[in-house]
Protein backbone atom coordinates (compact mmCIF):
# COMPACT_ATOMS: atom_id res chain seq x y z
CA UNK A 1 0.00 0.00 0.00
CA UNK A 2 1.23 3.38 -1.38
CA UNK A 3 2.41 5.83 1.49
CA UNK A 4 0.15 8.21 0.02
CA UNK A 5 -2.93 6.09 0.24
CA UNK A 6 -6.04 7.52 2.01
CA UNK A 7 -5.19 5.20 5.31
CA UNK A 8 -1.57 5.95 5.38
CA UNK A 9 -2.45 9.72 5.39
CA UNK A 10 -5.01 9.50 7.72
CA UNK A 11 -2.73 7.51 10.25
CA UNK A 12 0.50 10.33 9.54
CA UNK A 13 -1.92 13.37 9.81
CA UNK A 14 -3.46 11.87 13.41
CA UNK A 15 0.74 12.00 14.94
CA UNK A 16 0.57 15.68 13.88
CA UNK A 17 -2.28 15.48 16.41
CA UNK A 18 -1.24 12.58 19.00
CA UNK A 19 1.01 14.74 20.88
CA UNK A 20 -1.39 17.86 21.78
CA UNK A 21 -3.99 15.63 22.61
CA UNK A 22 -1.41 13.50 25.57
CA UNK A 23 -0.25 16.42 27.14
CA UNK A 24 -3.84 18.22 27.42
CA UNK A 25 -4.78 14.60 28.81
CA UNK A 26 -1.86 14.52 30.77
CA UNK A 27 -2.15 18.29 32.40
CA UNK A 28 -6.04 18.08 33.40
CA UNK A 29 -6.15 15.62 35.69
CA UNK A 30 -2.86 17.88 37.59
CA UNK A 31 -4.61 21.25 37.80
CA UNK A 32 -5.89 21.24 41.14
CA UNK A 33 -2.23 19.92 42.14
CA UNK A 34 -0.74 22.65 40.18
CA UNK A 35 -2.96 25.56 41.97
CA UNK A 36 -1.84 24.14 45.02
CA UNK A 37 1.32 24.59 44.08
CA UNK A 38 1.75 27.56 41.96
CA UNK A 39 -0.74 29.71 44.55
CA UNK A 40 1.83 31.13 47.31
CA UNK A 41 0.47 34.17 46.81
CA UNK A 42 -3.04 32.59 49.08
CA UNK A 43 -2.64 32.28 52.55
CA UNK A 44 -2.77 28.45 53.28
CA UNK A 45 -5.92 28.71 55.47
CA UNK A 46 -7.56 29.98 52.23
CA UNK A 47 -6.30 27.69 49.62
CA UNK A 48 -8.65 24.85 49.58
CA UNK A 49 -11.29 27.74 49.03
CA UNK A 50 -9.63 29.07 46.33
CA UNK A 51 -8.47 25.64 43.95
CA UNK A 52 -12.21 25.44 42.61
CA UNK A 53 -12.36 28.87 41.04
CA UNK A 54 -8.20 28.81 40.48
CA UNK A 55 -8.56 25.47 38.51
CA UNK A 56 -11.37 26.26 36.47
CA UNK A 57 -9.62 29.31 35.51
CA UNK A 58 -6.80 27.95 34.56
CA UNK A 59 -8.58 25.32 32.72
CA UNK A 60 -10.49 27.53 30.92
CA UNK A 61 -7.57 29.75 29.86
CA UNK A 62 -6.38 27.05 26.81
CA UNK A 63 -9.53 27.96 25.22
CA UNK A 64 -10.28 31.25 25.71
CA UNK A 65 -7.77 32.54 22.33
CA UNK A 66 -9.99 29.55 20.94
CA UNK A 67 -12.74 31.08 20.43
CA UNK A 68 -10.96 33.54 17.46
CA UNK A 69 -7.93 31.55 16.65
CA UNK A 70 -9.57 28.07 15.85
CA UNK A 71 -11.84 29.67 12.81
CA UNK A 72 -9.00 31.62 11.47
CA UNK A 73 -6.18 28.61 11.75
CA UNK A 74 -9.34 26.21 10.32
CA UNK A 75 -10.36 28.45 7.59
CA UNK A 76 -6.36 29.64 6.59
CA UNK A 77 -5.81 25.94 6.40
CA UNK A 78 -8.00 25.91 3.64
CA UNK A 79 -6.17 28.54 2.13
CA UNK A 80 -2.27 27.92 2.47
CA UNK A 81 -3.17 23.99 3.55
CA UNK A 82 -2.94 21.66 6.75
CA UNK A 83 0.33 21.34 6.85
CA UNK A 84 1.92 24.74 7.35
CA UNK A 85 -0.92 25.00 10.30
CA UNK A 86 -0.35 21.62 12.03
CA UNK A 87 3.48 22.72 12.06
CA UNK A 88 3.19 25.95 13.85
CA UNK A 89 0.69 24.55 16.31
CA UNK A 90 3.45 21.45 17.37
CA UNK A 91 6.19 23.80 17.66
CA UNK A 92 4.61 25.97 19.76
CA UNK A 93 2.84 23.24 22.22
CA UNK A 94 6.25 21.94 22.53
CA UNK A 95 7.39 25.59 23.56
CA UNK A 96 4.37 26.31 26.17
CA UNK A 97 4.03 23.06 27.76
CA UNK A 98 8.17 23.24 28.45
CA UNK A 99 7.53 27.05 29.83
CA UNK A 100 4.77 25.56 32.05
CA UNK A 101 7.27 22.67 33.34
CA UNK A 102 9.58 25.09 34.53
CA UNK A 103 7.16 27.74 36.84
CA UNK A 104 7.43 26.70 40.22
CA UNK A 105 5.45 29.34 42.07
CA UNK A 106 3.55 31.42 39.50
CA UNK A 107 0.35 30.38 39.31
CA UNK A 108 -0.37 34.20 36.39
CA UNK A 109 2.65 32.19 34.32
CA UNK A 110 1.07 29.01 33.73
CA UNK A 111 -2.12 31.24 32.81
CA UNK A 112 0.01 32.86 30.14
CA UNK A 113 1.50 29.37 29.21
CA UNK A 114 -1.99 27.51 28.88
CA UNK A 115 -3.00 31.00 26.97
CA UNK A 116 -0.20 31.34 24.70
CA UNK A 117 -0.65 27.21 23.72
CA UNK A 118 -4.50 27.81 22.95
CA UNK A 119 -3.92 30.82 20.88
CA UNK A 120 -1.60 27.80 18.39
CA UNK A 121 -3.81 25.22 19.63
CA UNK A 122 -6.04 24.14 16.98
CA UNK A 123 -4.44 21.11 15.32
CA UNK A 124 -7.20 18.76 15.94
CA UNK A 125 -9.35 21.31 14.22
CA UNK A 126 -7.46 21.27 11.15
CA UNK A 127 -7.07 17.58 11.24
CA UNK A 128 -10.51 17.08 11.23
CA UNK A 129 -10.74 19.49 8.47
CA UNK A 130 -7.79 17.66 6.63
CA UNK A 131 -9.90 13.72 7.19
CA UNK A 132 -13.25 15.13 6.09
CA UNK A 133 -10.95 16.03 3.15
CA UNK A 134 -8.87 13.18 2.38
CA UNK A 135 -12.23 10.96 2.68
CA UNK A 136 -15.25 11.80 1.04
CA UNK A 137 -17.87 8.94 1.40
CA UNK A 138 -19.58 8.56 4.76
CA UNK A 139 -17.94 4.86 5.61
CA UNK A 140 -14.38 6.06 5.30
CA UNK A 141 -15.39 9.40 7.57
CA UNK A 142 -16.98 7.15 9.84
CA UNK A 143 -13.87 4.76 10.09
CA UNK A 144 -10.98 8.06 10.14
CA UNK A 145 -13.21 9.85 12.63
CA UNK A 146 -13.86 6.56 14.86
CA UNK A 147 -10.13 5.99 14.44
CA UNK A 148 -9.43 10.26 15.52
CA UNK A 149 -12.05 9.44 18.36
CA UNK A 150 -9.60 6.33 19.35
CA UNK A 151 -6.59 8.45 19.15
CA UNK A 152 -8.07 10.60 22.04
CA UNK A 153 -9.49 7.77 24.03
CA UNK A 154 -5.68 6.30 24.08
CA UNK A 155 -4.66 9.51 25.08
CA UNK A 156 -6.82 9.79 27.80
CA UNK A 157 -5.22 6.41 29.31
CA UNK A 158 -1.76 7.60 28.33
CA UNK A 159 -1.69 10.91 29.19
CA UNK A 160 -2.84 10.55 33.02
CA UNK A 161 -0.88 7.38 33.61
CA UNK A 162 2.32 9.33 32.34
CA UNK A 163 1.59 12.13 34.43
CA UNK A 164 0.98 10.51 37.49
CA UNK A 165 3.62 8.62 37.24
CA UNK A 166 6.32 11.38 36.00
CA UNK A 167 4.69 13.89 38.71
CA UNK A 168 5.96 14.11 42.14
CA UNK A 169 5.34 17.03 44.99
CA UNK A 170 8.23 15.46 46.38
CA UNK A 171 8.21 15.93 50.77
CA UNK A 172 7.82 17.90 53.40
CA UNK A 173 11.14 18.11 54.12
CA UNK A 174 12.75 17.93 50.45
CA UNK A 175 10.81 19.39 48.02
CA UNK A 176 11.25 19.35 44.28
CA UNK A 177 11.93 22.41 42.63
CA UNK A 178 10.70 21.76 39.67
CA UNK A 179 7.46 19.16 40.49
CA UNK A 180 5.98 19.41 36.94
CA UNK A 181 8.86 19.93 34.56
CA UNK A 182 9.56 15.97 33.93
CA UNK A 183 5.77 15.54 32.33
CA UNK A 184 5.82 18.80 30.46
CA UNK A 185 9.27 17.48 29.00
CA UNK A 186 8.43 14.73 27.77
CA UNK A 187 4.98 16.53 26.21
CA UNK A 188 7.00 18.79 24.33
CA UNK A 189 9.39 16.21 23.36
CA UNK A 190 6.95 14.46 21.51
CA UNK A 191 5.89 17.59 20.03
CA UNK A 192 9.40 18.11 18.58
CA UNK A 193 9.50 13.70 17.48
CA UNK A 194 6.57 14.37 15.42
CA UNK A 195 7.75 17.03 13.76
CA UNK A 196 9.98 15.63 11.68
CA UNK A 197 7.83 12.46 10.55
CA UNK A 198 4.54 13.81 9.75
CA UNK A 199 7.00 16.75 7.65
CA UNK A 200 8.20 14.26 5.29
CA UNK A 201 5.70 11.81 5.02
CA UNK A 202 1.70 13.64 5.34
CA UNK A 203 1.15 15.79 1.72
CA UNK A 204 -1.54 17.94 1.54
CA UNK A 205 -4.95 16.09 0.71
CA UNK A 206 -6.02 18.39 -1.76
CA UNK A 207 -2.63 17.86 -3.92
CA UNK A 208 -3.41 14.24 -3.49
CA UNK A 209 -6.45 14.36 -4.62
CA UNK A 210 -5.69 16.21 -7.52
CA UNK A 211 -2.70 14.53 -8.68
CA UNK A 212 -5.27 11.45 -8.53
CA UNK A 213 -7.53 12.78 -11.03
CA UNK A 214 -5.73 14.38 -13.18
CA UNK A 215 -2.88 11.62 -13.27
CA UNK A 216 -0.30 13.80 -12.45
CA UNK A 217 2.41 13.85 -9.39
CA UNK A 218 1.28 16.82 -7.19
CA UNK A 219 2.87 20.03 -6.72
CA UNK A 220 5.17 21.09 -4.48
CA UNK A 221 5.17 24.90 -5.75
CA UNK A 222 1.12 25.63 -5.51
CA UNK A 223 1.10 25.65 -1.50
CA UNK A 224 4.15 28.59 -1.37
CA UNK A 225 2.37 29.82 -3.80
CA UNK A 226 -1.24 30.51 -1.80
CA UNK A 227 1.24 31.51 1.03
CA UNK A 228 2.69 34.27 -0.61
CA UNK A 229 -0.58 35.41 -2.14
CA UNK A 230 -2.75 35.26 0.88
CA UNK A 231 -2.00 39.16 2.09
CA UNK A 232 -2.70 40.58 -1.53
CA UNK A 233 -6.52 41.29 -2.56
CA UNK A 234 -7.26 38.36 -4.14
CA UNK A 235 -6.23 35.96 -1.20
CA UNK A 236 -8.25 38.36 0.98
CA UNK A 237 -11.25 37.74 -0.76
CA UNK A 238 -10.89 34.09 -0.77
CA UNK A 239 -10.08 34.26 2.77
CA UNK A 240 -13.61 36.21 3.68
CA UNK A 241 -15.17 34.04 1.36
CA UNK A 242 -14.04 30.81 3.51
CA UNK A 243 -14.83 32.52 6.53
CA UNK A 244 -18.51 33.12 5.10
CA UNK A 245 -19.27 29.53 3.49
CA UNK A 246 -20.37 27.78 6.82
CA UNK A 247 -22.18 30.25 8.20
CA UNK A 248 -25.42 29.19 7.32
CA UNK A 249 -28.61 27.27 9.05
CA UNK A 250 -27.65 23.47 8.04
CA UNK A 251 -24.33 24.26 9.46
CA UNK A 252 -25.44 25.56 12.33
CA UNK A 253 -27.29 23.03 13.75
CA UNK A 254 -24.50 20.60 14.04
CA UNK A 255 -22.25 23.34 15.68
CA UNK A 256 -24.50 24.10 17.96
CA UNK A 257 -24.67 20.46 19.51
CA UNK A 258 -20.83 20.22 19.35
CA UNK A 259 -20.82 23.04 21.73
CA UNK A 260 -23.21 21.54 23.97
CA UNK A 261 -20.80 17.78 24.50
CA UNK A 262 -18.34 20.11 24.96
CA UNK A 263 -19.56 22.20 27.52
CA UNK A 264 -20.54 18.69 28.91
CA UNK A 265 -17.20 17.34 28.61
CA UNK A 266 -14.94 19.86 30.02
CA UNK A 267 -17.19 20.80 32.95
CA UNK A 268 -17.02 16.75 33.35
CA UNK A 269 -13.21 16.53 33.03
CA UNK A 270 -12.96 19.85 35.45
CA UNK A 271 -15.30 18.89 38.53
CA UNK A 272 -13.65 14.74 38.38
CA UNK A 273 -10.39 15.85 39.73
CA UNK A 274 -11.73 18.39 41.60
CA UNK A 275 -13.86 15.37 43.07
CA UNK A 276 -10.79 13.36 43.76
CA UNK A 277 -8.18 15.39 45.21
CA UNK A 278 -10.22 17.02 47.58
CA UNK A 279 -10.31 16.27 51.56
CA UNK A 280 -12.69 13.74 53.00
CA UNK A 281 -14.41 16.74 54.89
CA UNK A 282 -15.24 18.19 51.81
CA UNK A 283 -16.91 15.32 50.61
CA UNK A 284 -13.80 14.70 48.07
CA UNK A 285 -12.21 11.04 47.65
CA UNK A 286 -8.78 12.48 49.02
CA UNK A 287 -6.55 10.49 45.91
CA UNK A 288 -2.97 11.87 45.45
CA UNK A 289 -2.00 13.12 41.77
CA UNK A 290 -1.02 9.16 40.99
CA UNK A 291 -4.83 8.11 42.12
CA UNK A 292 -6.05 10.70 40.28
CA UNK A 293 -4.03 10.00 36.98
CA UNK A 294 -4.79 6.02 37.23
CA UNK A 295 -8.58 6.46 38.00
CA UNK A 296 -8.61 9.14 34.51
CA UNK A 297 -6.72 6.33 33.06
CA UNK A 298 -8.89 3.34 34.12
CA UNK A 299 -11.75 5.35 32.77
CA UNK A 300 -9.95 5.79 29.44
CA UNK A 301 -9.46 2.39 28.85
CA UNK A 302 -13.18 1.95 28.53
CA UNK A 303 -14.03 4.84 26.26
CA UNK A 304 -11.01 3.25 23.84
CA UNK A 305 -12.47 -0.11 24.05
CA UNK A 306 -15.70 0.75 22.98
CA UNK A 307 -14.53 3.38 20.55
CA UNK A 308 -12.59 0.81 18.95
CA UNK A 309 -15.52 -2.30 18.39
CA UNK A 310 -19.20 -0.48 18.36
CA UNK A 311 -19.25 3.12 18.40
CA UNK A 312 -19.01 3.23 14.56
CA UNK A 313 -21.71 0.06 14.40
CA UNK A 314 -23.89 2.69 16.90
CA UNK A 315 -23.95 5.43 14.40
CA UNK A 316 -24.40 3.48 11.83
CA UNK A 317 -27.48 1.72 13.41
CA UNK A 318 -29.01 4.75 14.96
CA UNK A 319 -28.09 7.28 12.57
CA UNK A 320 -26.40 10.64 13.57
CA UNK A 321 -28.70 12.47 15.35
CA UNK A 322 -30.45 9.35 17.42
CA UNK A 323 -27.02 8.30 18.37
CA UNK A 324 -26.17 12.24 19.63
CA UNK A 325 -29.37 11.84 21.70
CA UNK A 326 -28.50 8.08 22.88
CA UNK A 327 -25.41 9.00 24.35
CA UNK A 328 -26.36 12.78 25.94
CA UNK A 329 -29.28 10.99 27.61
CA UNK A 330 -26.90 8.02 29.57
CA UNK A 331 -24.92 11.11 31.16
CA UNK A 332 -27.71 12.38 33.15
CA UNK A 333 -28.19 9.10 35.29
CA UNK A 334 -24.58 8.59 35.29
CA UNK A 335 -24.37 11.93 37.12
CA UNK A 336 -27.48 10.95 39.47
CA UNK A 337 -24.98 7.64 40.13
CA UNK A 338 -22.43 9.79 41.85
CA UNK A 339 -24.34 10.23 44.76
CA UNK A 340 -23.86 6.62 45.34
CA UNK A 341 -20.47 6.62 44.56
CA UNK A 342 -19.28 9.50 47.40
CA UNK A 343 -21.84 7.43 50.15
CA UNK A 344 -20.22 4.19 49.27
CA UNK A 345 -17.03 3.17 50.74
CA UNK A 346 -14.11 0.90 50.06
CA UNK A 347 -14.07 -1.56 46.61
CA UNK A 348 -18.22 -0.90 45.62
CA UNK A 349 -17.41 2.39 45.88
CA UNK A 350 -14.85 2.07 43.62
CA UNK A 351 -16.43 -0.12 41.01
CA UNK A 352 -19.35 1.53 40.78
CA UNK A 353 -17.14 5.08 40.38
CA UNK A 354 -15.49 3.51 37.67
CA UNK A 355 -18.57 1.69 36.09
CA UNK A 356 -20.58 5.61 36.17
CA UNK A 357 -17.79 7.47 34.44
CA UNK A 358 -16.39 4.74 31.84
CA UNK A 359 -20.01 4.80 30.55
CA UNK A 360 -20.13 8.60 30.55
CA UNK A 361 -16.58 8.32 28.24
CA UNK A 362 -17.99 5.65 26.33
CA UNK A 363 -21.08 8.09 25.28
CA UNK A 364 -19.21 10.89 24.65
CA UNK A 365 -17.00 8.77 21.87
CA UNK A 366 -20.35 7.91 20.56
CA UNK A 367 -21.85 11.80 20.83
CA UNK A 368 -18.58 12.81 19.49
CA UNK A 369 -18.42 10.63 16.61
CA UNK A 370 -21.95 11.23 15.52
CA UNK A 371 -21.44 15.20 15.30
CA UNK A 372 -18.66 15.41 13.49
CA UNK A 373 -19.87 13.98 10.83
CA UNK A 374 -22.81 15.97 10.94
CA UNK A 375 -20.77 18.84 10.26
CA UNK A 376 -18.31 17.39 7.94
CA UNK A 377 -21.55 16.23 6.00
CA UNK A 378 -22.95 19.55 5.85
CA UNK A 379 -20.35 21.58 4.11
CA UNK A 380 -18.19 20.55 1.03
CA UNK A 381 -14.42 20.00 1.09
CA UNK A 382 -13.59 23.10 -0.02
CA UNK A 383 -14.88 24.58 3.34
CA UNK A 384 -14.27 21.49 5.41
CA UNK A 385 -11.85 23.97 7.67
CA UNK A 386 -14.02 26.48 7.52
CA UNK A 387 -16.48 24.91 9.26
CA UNK A 388 -14.74 22.65 11.55
CA UNK A 389 -12.71 25.96 12.83
CA UNK A 390 -16.36 27.75 13.47
CA UNK A 391 -17.57 24.65 15.69
CA UNK A 392 -14.06 24.75 17.41
CA UNK A 393 -14.18 28.46 17.76
CA UNK A 394 -18.07 27.89 19.28
CA UNK A 395 -17.32 25.10 21.55
CA UNK A 396 -14.34 26.96 22.74
CA UNK A 397 -16.59 29.29 24.06
CA UNK A 398 -18.41 26.81 26.17
CA UNK A 399 -15.21 25.20 27.11
CA UNK A 400 -14.02 28.60 28.61
CA UNK A 401 -17.33 29.20 30.16
CA UNK A 402 -17.66 25.63 31.52
CA UNK A 403 -14.52 25.19 33.79
CA UNK A 404 -14.77 28.82 35.69
CA UNK A 405 -18.55 28.23 35.95
CA UNK A 406 -18.50 24.91 37.42
CA UNK A 407 -15.19 25.48 39.80
CA UNK A 408 -17.40 28.45 41.51
CA UNK A 409 -20.12 26.01 41.90
CA UNK A 410 -17.81 23.89 43.69
CA UNK A 411 -16.26 26.33 45.90
CA UNK A 412 -19.97 26.81 47.36
CA UNK A 413 -21.53 22.97 47.30
CA UNK A 414 -18.30 21.34 48.75
CA UNK A 415 -16.80 24.29 50.88
CA UNK A 416 -19.70 25.89 51.98
CA UNK A 417 -22.55 23.06 51.52
CA UNK A 418 -20.52 20.04 51.92
CA UNK A 419 -22.18 18.64 48.94
CA UNK A 420 -20.00 17.85 45.96
CA UNK A 421 -21.66 15.74 43.74
CA UNK A 422 -24.30 18.25 43.20
CA UNK A 423 -21.89 20.21 41.59
CA UNK A 424 -22.89 17.77 38.53
CA UNK A 425 -26.30 18.90 37.99
CA UNK A 426 -24.64 21.49 35.76
CA UNK A 427 -23.41 18.83 33.79
CA UNK A 428 -26.86 17.28 33.41
CA UNK A 429 -29.13 20.39 32.83
CA UNK A 430 -26.90 20.71 29.91
CA UNK A 431 -27.12 17.40 28.61
CA UNK A 432 -31.10 17.39 28.85
CA UNK A 433 -31.13 20.78 26.75
CA UNK A 434 -29.28 18.55 24.38
CA UNK A 435 -31.43 15.90 23.83
CA UNK A 436 -34.33 18.33 23.57
CA UNK A 437 -32.91 20.93 20.80
CA UNK A 438 -31.52 17.89 18.82
CA UNK A 439 -34.67 16.41 18.62
CA UNK A 440 -36.46 19.75 17.72
CA UNK A 441 -33.62 20.19 15.07
CA UNK A 442 -33.46 16.51 13.34
CA UNK A 443 -33.03 17.41 9.39
CA UNK A 444 -30.06 15.18 8.79
CA UNK A 445 -29.83 13.99 5.02
CA UNK A 446 -29.25 10.36 3.57
CA UNK A 447 -25.03 10.37 3.48
CA UNK A 448 -25.03 9.11 -0.30
CA UNK A 449 -26.70 12.07 -1.49
CA UNK A 450 -24.58 14.65 0.28
CA UNK A 451 -21.95 12.64 -0.83
CA UNK A 452 -22.68 12.95 -4.24
CA UNK A 453 -23.06 16.71 -4.02
CA UNK A 454 -19.88 17.33 -2.78
CA UNK A 455 -17.97 15.37 -5.22
CA UNK A 456 -20.04 17.35 -7.74
CA UNK A 457 -18.69 20.59 -5.95
CA UNK A 458 -15.77 19.84 -5.78
CA UNK A 459 -14.97 19.25 -9.43
CA UNK A 460 -16.68 22.16 -10.50
CA UNK A 461 -14.53 23.90 -7.91
CA UNK A 462 -11.27 22.08 -9.50
CA UNK A 463 -12.63 22.83 -13.22
CA UNK A 464 -12.90 26.98 -12.45
CA UNK A 465 -9.22 26.47 -11.08
CA UNK A 466 -7.98 24.87 -13.93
Amino acid sequence: MSLKSDVWQTYFLLAYVAPEAITESMIDPLIPYMIRTFSVDVAPDQLEAAVGGRAGLMGGMFYLPLLIMNILWGTLSDIVGRKPILIIGLFFSALTTFLLGINTSSFAFALVCRFLAGVFGSNSTVAKGALGEIHLDEKGRSWAYSLYGSLYAFSGIVGPLIGGVLVSSGTEDAPLRYPYFKACALGAGLCVLALPITHVYFFEPKELRHAKLEDMPSSPTSKSLLVRDLFSVKGLMQLWGSLKEPMTGKVMFPIFLYVLIAFCNRAWTTLLPLLFSAKHDLGGLAFTAFDTSFAMTVMACCKLFFQTTICQAIVTRFGMNGSYCLGMAVIIPACALLVCWVDLAGMDGVMLGFAVHGSVWVCEAIVYLSVIMMISDSVSPSGLGAAHGLSATCAAASRVIAPPLVGYVWEYVAVRARMPWTAFFVVQVAAVGAILFARWGNKEEAGEKGVYRRVREDVEMRSLDE
